[in-house]
């Protein structure tokens, strides 16, 4: 039989990017000839409770507790070598992994990865502020055999609180070059500039940031549209945002398209010139690597892995909430978009080198064999 990694998490039905970088994983490294297997195991929310926060927060305490109960049987098994935690520098996640990593030091002293998906500043500067918030977050990641990282700017801040920098390794979400092989960098010569949106329609997405911009744009420029592609953070904030975009007399430029997967994403996207995204806080957002892969420039927001990602070739960042200097940015795409257009193939093959899902995964494989040798 073959050793076993298991990878903690949401349920792989569940919404967002840590889902899909587990799904990548577990997809890629196991139609490989490796000598494990990843089989994922889930732990904490789950999807049927997404819309329903209130009742989320009560029942939360419960499932957790069964869930540890099935993790220990879990892990009871000899071919389990490596459990892989995924949380977000936020509360919960801490807490719940946290005493994953306690109970299997205790018991079980299997090897343990962490993988950092989100990063909340507030949570940050609360730890920095408290010396028992520092020690027990330093704790944390120091109990774990290794440590993946978003970007260059979470490692360096772990390494502030007293995080072994040794530990500490950068990764990325990736895209499938299946998904996308099938699309060609659409070229759209001289018709209105195509910008569009993909993720959680919500106000710390930016959304709200990006009609207000619009709003600017359109009293100097009038020749673009702007498709907002996803489902809402909360029942009811699409009709809200919608009526917002109405407001703005913004009807004509700004469309919401609802939730887009696989090949209907792929050709939405295709269709773009500019993919923004002003989201006020994020580690390593898919949909921009999705964008990038098919040769679309970036407007995004200077947070998480995007200051990494983001350079002159392929886009421009801007501050989170600066409305003004989204603004500028899109205008600036729109007068120099014949040379973005041309651009597109470059943009794509610097993709293909730095984020295709093989190249990630290699970074895994390569850990995951390391500690089980060990």
């Amino acid at each position: 039989m073959k050793n076993k990694v298991l990878v903690l998490g949401n349920e792989l039905n569940h919404e967002g990017g840590m889902v899909a970088f587990n799904k990548g994983l577990i997809k890629t490294l196991n139609s490989s000839n490796n000598s494990y297997k990843l089989e994922s195991f889930s732990i904490g929310s789950r999807m049927a409770l997404f819309y329903y926060p209130i009742l989320k927060r009560l029942v939360y305490p419960f499932l957790l507790l069964f869930d540890l109960f099935l993790l220990c049987l879990k892990l009871l098994n000899k071919e389990v070598k490596i459990i892989q935690l995924n949380p977000s520098l936020i509360p919960v996640p801490m807490v719940r992994d946290g005493l994953v990593l306690l109970i299997n030091k205790v018991f079980f002293k299997k090897k343990s990865v962490i993988v950092l998906h989100g990063w909340k500043e507030h949570t940050y500067k609360t730890i920095v502020r408290n010396k028992f918030g520092i020690f027990l977050t330093k704790s944390f990641f120091n109990s774990s055999d290794e440590i993946f990282v978003l970007s260059k700017e979470f490692k360096h801040k772990l390494v502030a609180l007293g995080v072994l920098k040794t530990k500490i390794k950068l990764t990325t979400t990736f895209f499938y070059r299946d998904e996308i092989k099938s699309f060609s960098q659409k070229k759209n010569k001289g018709k209105a500039v195509k910008f569009v949106f993909l993720g959680r329609v919500s106000k710390i997405k930016g959304v709200e940031d990006l009609i207000d911009a619009l709003d600017l744009v359109k009293n100097e420029m009038n020749n673009f549209v702007c498709e907002i592609i996803g489902h809402g953070d909360r029942p009811g904030i699409l009709e809200t945002f919608e009526k917002y975009v109405n407001k703005k007399g913004l009807s004509n430029h700004v469309k919401f398209l609802g939730r887009k997967t696989n090949n209907d994403k792929f050709k939405e996207l295709n269709k773009a010139d500019v993919f923004v995204f002003p989201s006020h806080m994020e580690g390593c957002p898919t949909s921009v690597i999705e964008a990038l892969a098919l040769g679309l420039f970036i407007v995004s927001s200077n947070v998480g892995a995007l200051i990494d990602i983001i350079n002159p070739n392929n886009g421009i960042t801007i501050k989170p909430k600066d409305t003004k200097g989204l603004a500028k940015a899109i205008l600036y795409t729109m007068k120099e978009i014949e040379l973005i257009r041309n651009h597109r193939k470059s943009i794509a093959d610097e993709a293909m080198k730095n984020f295709e899902v093989n190249q990630v995964a290699q970074k895994f494989n390569k850990s995951y064999l390391n500690l089980i040798s060990k």
